[in-house]
């Protein structure tokens, strides 16, 4: 099984560049984080070498977003630059959101401004354009709906807001970031939605509810989502964990672990 680090919400109390080293220390073979702009890619490229690290993901957008048709240029531009990065990393895949998540992520705009049928067919006439370049340079584009609970004013929120598109889309380089945490705040019925988007979901995002935490500190029944995703659905993608620890860091990796 695939795990991954979200070095942006686990160990917080390093400097970034040093949580790269803990990540392998503590026994996991991949890591991600969100966008790479601000970062030194030079340096992270030898943190990932170094230690033995495949990079999971990162963010492909930042500041223009998927919705908005004032930032289609220069979400383009950005999103040309995100696979250069990628390659330079060899990350294989690049989250894009409906809202672009900046520098801690933060929300740049919501777009409230304008309607759903505007919203919709700019997502779609966006992902339809970078998902010709995805497929040319062998890279995976990971959709992610994420609750209002965290990011107010984003607007792809459910499963199938997502879903949608991509289905209409309709290119294998284009999948569903399945986020844990964000559906059961947002829709629940989570096995259910999972066998129903079985064909397009190619990243899972863990944490549990309430709070973030790891698995088996709240409602969500883990082990069960696990059997439905790997023995009955065969997924083999990246299960990565974006989350804090409820009491100690300890137990935290045990129950990651576990998983």
């Amino acid at each position: 099984m695939k795990k991954s680090i979200c070095i942006e919400k686990l160990f917080v109390d390093l400097p970034f560049y040093d949580r790269f080293p803990m990540v392998r220390k503590t026994g996991f073979d991949y890591v991600e984080f969100g966008s790479w702009a601000q970062h030194d890619i030079k340096k992270i490229k030898s943190l990932l070498e170094e230690n033995r690290l495949q990079l999971g993901c990162f963010s492909g957008d930042k500041d223009y977003n998927l919705i908005d048709p004032a930032h289609c240029k220069e979400f383009l531009e950005y999103f040309k630059r995100s696979v250069e990065a990628a390659h330079f990393l060899d990350c294989k895949n690049l989250v894009i959101h409906s809202n672009a998540l900046g520098e801690e992520g933060r929300m740049c705009t919501d777009g409230n401004d304008l309607n759903d049928r505007t919203k919709i067919a700019c997502a779609t006439k966006n992902l339809l354009e970078i998902s010709k370049i995805a497929e040319a340079e062998g890279l995976y584009l990971q959709v992610e709906p994420v609750s209002t609970y965290a990011k107010p004013g984003y607007y792809m929120t459910t499963s199938d807001s997502a879903a949608d598109i991509i289905r209409v889309v309709g290119s294998p380089n284009v999948k569903l970031l399945y986020d844990i945490y964000h559906m059961q705040l947002m829709e629940g019925d989570l096995v259910n939605t999972l066998r129903r988007n079985a064909d397009i979901i190619g990243y899972i995002h863990i944490g549990d509810v309430p709070g973030r935490h790891e698995p088996g500190t709240g409602e969500i029944n883990y082990p069960y989502l696990k059997h439905v995703l790997v023995d009955e659905l065969g997924f083999d993608g990246i299960f990565a964990f974006e989350l804090s620890p409820l009491t100690t860091m300890d137990a935290c990796l045990e129950a990651m672990h576990a998983f």
